[in-house]
């Protein structure tokens, strides 16, 4: 068995049998071209409110290296804490959706050199924003969700802006009129 077969294989019984929820994410923006591909992890859960949509919660932290030629470990993490208003597009549950969010950023990190070489951390917390869509699907009887998002992380004026992409294997409390 090749190392990526195997790789595949590991990652996919994570998901199933942890709830894993990762994704993968870029910054996107003025001044983010040395940034790295970002990666998060977060939870989230949905309360079906009718039989094509959920109140969603998600809590995450997210991961960014800056390419500054230090050599060190400087970059930005974010952990947001949102809510949103997921829509099966069919009504069914499953399917695709869309969904927006808003929250608040409960940490933000952007750590950096300055032009002495010195290290330099800035701390900030705002308002966020996120607009997205995906695809719900049951595999093994699991609910799974493929989902691509713009998200904004705003504060003084200023903002984080990324896109994601993530996979998650979805938590859901209560049950559907429908059955799902």
């Amino acid at each position: 068995m090749s190392k990526s077969t195997l790789t595949a294989v590991i990652l996919l019984v994570t998901i199933l049998q942890a709830h894993a929820q990762i994704g993968v994410m870029k910054l996107v923006g003025k001044n983010t071209s040395n940034y790295s591909m970002g990666f998060g992890g977060f939870v989230k859960t949905g309360f079906p409110v009718s039989d094509g949509s959920d109140l969603t919660f998600e809590l995450g932290a997210d991961i960014f290296f800056l390419n500054d030629g230090y050599g060190t470990a400087d970059g930005t993490i974010m952990c947001p804490l949102k809510a949103g208003y997921r829509y099966t597009l069919d009504g069914s549950g499953e399917g695709f959706y869309v969904e927006p969010q808003a929250g608040f950023n409960l940490v933000g990190i952007t750590s950096l050199h300055d032009v002495n070489g010195q290290q330099v951390n800035l701390h900030y917390h705002g308002v966020v924003f996120a607009a997205g869509g995906g695809y719900l699907f049951n595999w093994w009887n699991a609910p799974f969700d493929l989902n691509l998002r713009y998200e904004t992380v705003i504060d003084h004026g200023g903002s984080n802006n990324f896109i994601s992409l993530g996979i998650s294997r979805f938590i859901r409390f209560g049950k559907r009129s429908a059955g799902y």
